[in-house]
């Protein structure tokens, strides 16, 4: 079986390709952004799905992204919530050091922040 680039765990709970872009696969990813997800993962003791990593430019504005996404740095991820769980999950993501947790109720994800 042939191995995928950025195919290989960063974390226990992450793999370097969930956060890659999907059209060119290149990724930029900060350290911290993994650690606080794991910490997170800990603390809700439930897997978090990434939705949305590091995306290129091409990529973040065929999804409508602002120009400055902190996605474009690898300073964001978008992981799945279902609705009913999306206020506990942003307040607990917010107590592990996040400076942004947006829940964007009807389609079904949490947008996370690191700072710089």
């Amino acid at each position: 079986m042939t191995k995928r680039i950025n195919d290989f765990q960063i974390a226990e709970h992450f793999n370097l390709i969930e956060f890659q872009c999907p059209c060119c696969h290149k990724v930029l990813l900060n350290p911290l952004l993994v650690s606080r997800l794991e910490i997170l993962r800990q603390k809700i003791s439930k897997p978090i799905i990434i939705n949305s990593g590091f995306r290129c430019q091409k990529h973040n504005e065929e999804v409508g992204g602002v120009a400055n996404s902190k996605h474009r740095l690898g300073q964001a991820a978008d992981v799945r919530v279902i609705e009913s769980e999306q206020s506990e999950f942003c307040e607990t993501a917010l107590k592990t050091g996040f400076i942004k947790a947006i829940a964007y109720r009807e389609r079904g994800f949490v947008h996370l922040e690191i700072g710089a």
